[in-house]
């Protein structure tokens, strides 16, 4: 027998792929049969549900008419005698605490200390204060009564504080996406894809002897730059089959990245490989 390798499916699969869309591959699926079996979970799940609930509405109405049937003919007799009726205690209320006023502040002594400006013509002369008048009192621009205290006006800062900026880093997430708005494509379109593989695709020795044919389905990442990484095998059909496969996919040359909202994302993708043997 002469091995061939087969044109490889360049359609990117959703991930994960189920078991439904590999039985059904290149098969009738509106037949009836596929729908059958992708809605099968949910019809099941849905009639157990129903069952269910009209098992406990069942057990529920039982319960209420055996309730009501019990309570039918009683009659509860209750004493309104002034003599039972039993005077509640009223609770008992503390009485708030007053809340006390505020001390007030104490008003400190100012004097007034001005600096003498020279003028044409004073029409009434303020002495200086005295330094005995000046000691315990604030500097100030008029004079008022109060206590004497030790501390001085200070002067306001001649320089402004600087300023503290703070950069905040925002780390972006490389989670790999399954569906983008523009999906990622290999350099050339799927034609340039299809020359590549059936060129650099070799049938493994060990899989001729044995007579093993399928298809190895491979998974893969194309990062943000058009680089494949992270290249897996799903589906496997053992024989050197698998290595061959992965082999080749980590020959191509970079792909045009996947797009989202406009730029550049980690996309996973899913192909799958043939190989096949001439009769």
């Amino acid at each position: 027998m002469k091995p061939y390798t087969q044109e490889v499916l360049a359609t990117a699969l959703p991930i994960p792929s189920t078991l439904d869309d590999i039985v059904f591959e290149n098969r009738n699926k509106a037949y009836g049969a596929y729908e059958l079996r992708t809605h099968y979970t949910t019809n099941i799940n849905r009639a157990l549900m129903i069952g269910v609930s009209c098992f406990l509405l069942m057990l529920l109405t039982n319960f209420l008419f055996a309730r009501q049937k019990a309570n039918e003919g009683r009659i509860i007799e209750v004493d309104l005698t002034a003599k039972n009726i039993h005077e509640e205690e009223l609770p008992i209320i503390e009485k708030t605490k007053e809340i006390e006023p505020p001390k007030p502040i104490e008003k400190q002594r100012t004097i007034a200390y001005l600096e003498p400006v020279i003028v044409e013509e004073t029409l009434e002369e303020t002495p200086p204060p005295k330094q005995n008048e000046i000691d315990g009192a604030i500097i100030s621009g008029q004079s008022n009564p109060g206590t004497d205290t030790d501390e001085i006006a200070a002067e306001p800062p001649t320089e402004a504080p600087t300023a503290i900026t703070t950069v905040l880093e925002i780390k972006e997430d490389n989670t790999p996406f399954t569906t983008v708005e523009v999906q990622p494509s290999f350099m050339g379109g799927n034609s340039e894809m299809y020359k590549f593989l059936g060129k650099n695709l070799k049938y493994p020795s060990a899989a001729q002897r044995a007579n093993i044919q399928g298809k190895v389905f491979l998974s893969f990442i194309v990062e943000k730059d058009g680089s494949i990484t992270d290249i897996e095998t799903m589906k496997g059909i053992g024989f050197g089959c698998d290595e061959e496969a992965m082999r080749v996919v980590k020959l191509m040359p970079k792909w045009i990245a996947g797009k989202q909202n406009g730029r550049n994302v980690r996309v996973k993708f899913t192909i799958p490989v043939f190989f096949r043997l001439d009769d």
